[in-house]
């Protein structure tokens, strides 16, 4: 039975069409919005100023039922929360409710913005408040294809067209940096000149370390503009590796300052502290505290310099929102350093935010966070634009960079074309090593533009449910494939001045003929059309006798395929339903149509042996047409089977693979245990080739002096003047 079925499904497949058509049309986008609440008084130490009566009064409110009253009240408690309220969580009440009030008033936005902050600072936030953020963003929020399904979308794809292939490989940064000891917190300079990294590979054990780790230091690696690559890694001068640990550094613009993490030192204010080092004379200076305000009696690290004045960092200090937040705090003219300022709450969360990463052409934040809603495991890495007074709802950058584990301690070159960072086996989970990573689209720091659009079936009006794929034509390349949500809505963040080509993806790979030039940094809504898989499909040529329920024998190689497709899925639901056209007496109609629905049940019942509830016959006669009855083309097409396949939610996945990709597609009916990554290729760009360089005469040496520090960043020298 098997293999007839598989025949029979090879065989009946073209007899199974979508009701559906492609168009595609480009209309105007809409703007982003600032935060809808301002807290003004979020930064103030001092314990906000509330009337008792104004907690009276909202209780009474509630009584009454005064939901005008209620929200306007809320509205006067909330927007005096300061950083102490956000840890609160009998005081976030209050906000969940806000947020529930202005949901009932119809504004989506201020209550999806609250519910979002909720989630944030809430410890252990009931269900409740993530299913009502979740309906209120989805509408507005497309979910990546996996990146299993991703990689088996590009395989295919590559016998299709002739695109690149996607570049998301992870490359060792090789046996010049990486180390058989764990090698981690990277900094790459915006030149693109030198690699900081923090290593353990010193046989020094501290007594202070409860695992018996080995010390902490900092290592550099400088650009070998003779050979290529990168030259083999050095270690710091005891200047400032000291036997305390060093760590997670970073440079000021030239070079010349450099800011790092010392920990357990007797000098220090708290756990880990900042220090700098200048660069002067030929050899790093003895590096000095950054003092009060930076460092705290607590636990301050993960520097990050922007340019020569702007310090990000991050910090456990209990003044902030969670665990560790991020800061950021500005050199004076005098060279002291600001009071640090919190990032406030859509940036820092009732749990960890990590390693901050400042990529100053396009004013983006990268962190790496535990609380941020939607994450893929531990520490996600997010993004987030500086908007000139505010910052943008972080974006997670997607399952091409996180994974279900940890991702932190990272860096951006400053292209803005690859991200480094650590990464461990699962053989042996603490040993790190440092990777390069091609950035995806929707993680480069000039993917500012949004582009939206739906899939809309073009009989029904009605949304659909499919892939979409962006086509980087200028650099021919593929962007992460979404899937467009409920209500047919997907959208990308691409780099602007580039065109683009959007393909759907259903039983056929639908190429859309137009183009996208994407010039300014505004959104466009895309519509377009396609298959999905819950759609009904009609049965064609399945003709009864007139006045007759007897199905045809050349109705039974088609059933079969449905049978077969049935044993192939056995977790899905099928409703079979009988349309007539309107013809003769209604009644009598609906009874023709039921029977004929239920001698198709019957069938697919005796063939599978599934259990009776699994398949469900309906009539509805003339009730439900789908064109005027006026012609008898259209009685024709009315008068009709049709299948509707019901999918646990659970499921869905595997069938819209299967659905899209027919016998390509391999099922995963049962998910395989995990495979082994590979062994990661070698990054080019830290190999350095052989090549033979011409001897030098002994005049020509040039021993350097044990007391000198070659410089991080060399300077262009000046040309000679000719005499």
């Amino acid at each position: 039975m098997g293999i007839l079925l598989s025949s029979l499904l090879l065989w009946a497949q073209p007899r199974l069409r979508p009701l559906s058509g492609t168009y595609l049309r480009l209309t105007e986008g809409e703007a982003i919005v600032p935060p809808p609440v301002e807290f003004p008084y979020l930064f103030e130490e001092k314990k906000a100023l509330r009337p008792r009566r104004l907690l009276r009064l909202l209780a009474q409110a509630e009584a009454e039922e005064d939901i005008r009253q209620i929200d306007s009240l809320l509205r006067l408690y909330v927007t005096t929360f300061r950083i102490q309220d956000f840890r609160d969580t009998a005081t976030l009440q209050l906000m969940w409710r806000w947020a529930q009030v202005r949901e009932y008033l119809g504004d989506t936005l201020t209550s999806s913005y609250l519910y979002g902050l909720c989630l944030r600072n809430m410890r252990n936030a009931p269900s409740e408040i993530r299913v009502a953020y979740q309906r209120l963003r989805e509408r507005w929020r497309s979910e990546w294809v996996p990146l299993e399904y991703y990689k088996k979308i590009a395989r295919l794809r590559q016998k299709i067209d002739t695109l690149a292939p996607p570049k998301g490989v992870l490359l060792s940064l090789g046996p010049h940096i990486n180390s058989p000891f764990p090698d981690y917190a990277p900094y790459m300079h915006p030149s693109g000149q030198v690699l900081i990294f923090t290593s353990r590979r010193e046989n020094i054990l501290t007594s202070i370390d409860p695992d018996q780790l080995r010390n902490e230091d900092l290592y550099y690696s400088q650009k070998d503009f003779i050979r290529g690559g990168f030259r083999p890694a050095e270690k710091f001068r005891d200047v400032i590796n000291s036997p305390y640990n060093e760590g997670s550094a970073c440079l000021n613009s030239d070079g010349t300052l450099l800011i790092f993490a010392r920990c357990d030192a007797p000098d220090g204010y708290g756990s880990c502290d900042l220090y700098e080092s200048r660069y002067e004379n030929g050899h790093w200076q003895q590096p000095k505290s950054l003092g009060a305000p930076i460092n705290s009696p607590y636990w301050d690290s993960h520097p990050f310099l922007a340019g020569d004045s702007v310090l990000f960092f991050a910090s456990n200090r209990p003044n902030g929102f969670g665990q560790s937040d991020i800061y950021v705090s500005y050199r004076y003219p005098d060279g002291r350093w600001s009071p640090p300022k919190n990032l406030g709450p859509l940036i820092n969360t009732q749990g960890d935010e990590v390693t901050p990463y400042y990529y100053e052409p396009y004013q983006t934040l990268y962190f790496s966070s535990t609380g941020q809603p939607m994450g893929y495991g531990g520490y996600d890495i997010y993004k987030s634009r500086w908007r000139g007074s505010y910052w943008e709802e972080p974006r997670n950058l997607g399952p091409l960079v996180n994974t279900d584990g940890d991702e932190y301690y990272f860096t951006i070159d400053g292209r803005g074309n690859k991200i480094y960072y650590a990464r461990a086996s699962k053989k042996d989970p603490r040993n790190f090593d440092l990777y390069s990573f091609e950035l995806p689209m929707e993680a480069r720091p000039d993917a500012i533009t949004r582009v939206g659009g739906y899939l809309i079936d073009s009989l029904s009006g009605q949304p659909l449910v499919g892939i979409v794929i962006a086509i980087d034509l200028t650099k021919g390349t593929e962007i992460t494939p979404v899937f467009a949500n409920k209500y047919g809505y997907f959208e990308f963040m691409l780099v602007q001045n580039r065109q683009y080509q959007f393909m759907v993806l259903d039983t056929h790979l639908i190429r859309i003929p137009d183009t996208v030039a994407l010039i300014d940094d505004q959104t466009y809504s895309i519509f377009l059309t396609t298959a999905q898989l819950q759609r009904p499909y009609v049965l064609e040529n399945l003709e009864f006798p007139t006045n007759s329920a007897e199905i045809s024998p050349e109705a039974y190689p088609r059933l079969d395929y449905i049978a077969s497709f049935l044993l192939k899925y056995p977790f899905v639901t099928l409703r079979v339903e009988g349309h007539t056209d309107a013809v003769g007496d209604p009644a009598y109609n609906r009874r023709l149509s039921q029977q004929r629905a239920e001698n198709i049940r019957t069938y697919l019942l005796q063939v599978t042996g599934l259990p009776p509830h699994q398949i469900i016959a309906k009539g509805y006669g003339p009730d439900r047409p789908l064109f005027p009855n006026t012609t008898e083309e259209n009685r024709a097409r009315n008068r009709r089977v049709e299948f509707i396949l019901e999918v646990p939610p659970e499921k869905l996945m595997l069938m819209r693979m299967d659905f899209l990709f027919g016998d390509e597609w391999e099922p995963l009916l049962v998910e395989p245990p995990p495979e082994e990554p590979e062994e990661p290729l070698p990054d080019p760009e830290f190999l350095m080739p052989d090549i033979e360089l011409p001897e030098l005469s002994d005049e020509f040496e040039m021993p350097i002096s044990q007391d000198f520090d070659p410089p991080l960043i060399p300077s262009e020298e000046e040309p000679e003047e000719e005499p």
